[in-house]
């Protein structure tokens, strides 16, 4: 099947204008384009993305899918109803591939077709990379080599999307309460001239504190709140969590700005904390009688430092979250506590 799909085995070989020939090229993708234009909310910068197709998605609405209750429905990556492949790399397991996204919430639209609403426009290029061609492979159960692997070829996806001058955006979703229409395990990545506004957060702190917010986190946040160090980088608990089992990881190298700048030592520390912080969140949210669900956000560009935030969804949002005021159900510090607990076993 993947034979089928292959349309580049290397993105570091693919020139920036034949991966935009093959996104127009890519046949079914003109049925889910997104609108093609935003709004930008005036009191905080907030970007809205209008995508009134991707409500279409086929595997929005069903049964949740869990490790111990399982859907019989088909898993169309497992079945290469997918895009074309323009990255591929073997692991110890199968393999783990790149591919454009089907629901795209941007895409490189022709001339100004970008900016035909009112607002700001809304083009890019948004892609997937799936952690393992087997389907119950993912982070928490991923050897470190192979997890080094798959940052490899992240790192190479945003290498030449940097070239393009916009920002490369990295998450990854888990589970359908926080946007995942699939349970096999993925990374979304897209580039954009938008800037987020937690981009423009972290280049303003860099600004008025004369530090990165990592190099300020580190040195700020209490020792009792670190969770594990992996030589070249830290987990840890931030003192201002928002919500229980929040957690971040840190590189040492403040200095550092984007996956591709990493040594293979960083990008092994980065794949043992991406493993550590999701098989904690594996294990809290099920003994608290929550559905597992989880974002993953990548902090990469000018301020930030390089950083990594891990955000369960362990408790819904009231009237106050809405106003920029949390009530926060777990006091950090116990929170830390029961994290090294369950890294110990």
């Amino acid at each position: 099947m993947l034979d089928t799909l292959l349309e580049a085995k290397d993105i570091s070989n693919l020139p920036l204008a034949n991966l935009e020939k093959l996104f127009h090229q890519q046949a079914g993708l003109s049925a889910s384009l997104p609108d093609g234009s935003c709004q930008i909310d005036p009191r905080n910068g907030d970007l809205i993305l209008y995508v009134s197709r991707r409500g279409q998605r086929p595997h929005d609405i069903g049964p949740v899918e869990t490790a111990d209750h399982p859907t019989t429905s088909p898993c169309p990556i497992c079945q290469g109803n997918t895009t074309g492949v323009i990255d591929v790399a073997e692991l110890s397991e199968g393999f783990t591939f790149i591919n454009k996204n089907l629901f795209p919430v941007v895409y490189p639209f022709d001339g100004e077709k970008g900016e035909r609403e009112k607002g700001c426009a809304a083009s890019g290029y948004h892609f997937l990379q799936w952690s393992s061609s087997l389907h119950d492979k993912d982070w928490h159960n991923m050897s470190i080599a192979d997890g080094t692997v798959v940052f490899k070829r992240l790192a190479a996806l945003e290498k030449k999307l940097v070239e393009t001058g916009q920002q490369v955006l990295i998450t990854k979703n888990y589970g359908r309460l926080v946007g995942s229409s699939l349970s096999h395990g993925h990374q979304q990545i897209i580039l954009t001239s938008l800037l987020p506004k937690r981009f423009l957060d972290d280049r303003r702190f860099m600004q008025e504190k004369g530090e990165t917010f990592s190099a300020y986190l580190l040195r700020q946040n209490p020792s009792e709140l670190l969770l594990r160090d992996y030589s070249t980088a830290v987990l840890l608990v931030p003192f201002f969590i928002r919500r229980p089992y929040e957690m971040m990881l840190l590189l040492k190298d403040t200095s550092q700005r984007y996956l591709h700048d990493l040594t293979e030592q960083e990008l092994s520390a980065v794949a043992r904390g991406w493993r550590d912080a999701i098989h904690v969140v594996r294990s809290a949210m099920p003994a608290m009688g929550r559905e597992t669900a989880y974002n993953i956000t990548c902090h990469n560009g000018p301020g930030a430092g390089l950083y990594f935030e891990f955000l369960p969804y362990t408790q819904e949002s009231g009237g106050l979250e809405h106003l920029g005021l949390y009530a926060c159900q777990a006091d950090p510090r116990v929170v830390a506590s029961h994290i090294r607990s369950v890294l110990a076993q």
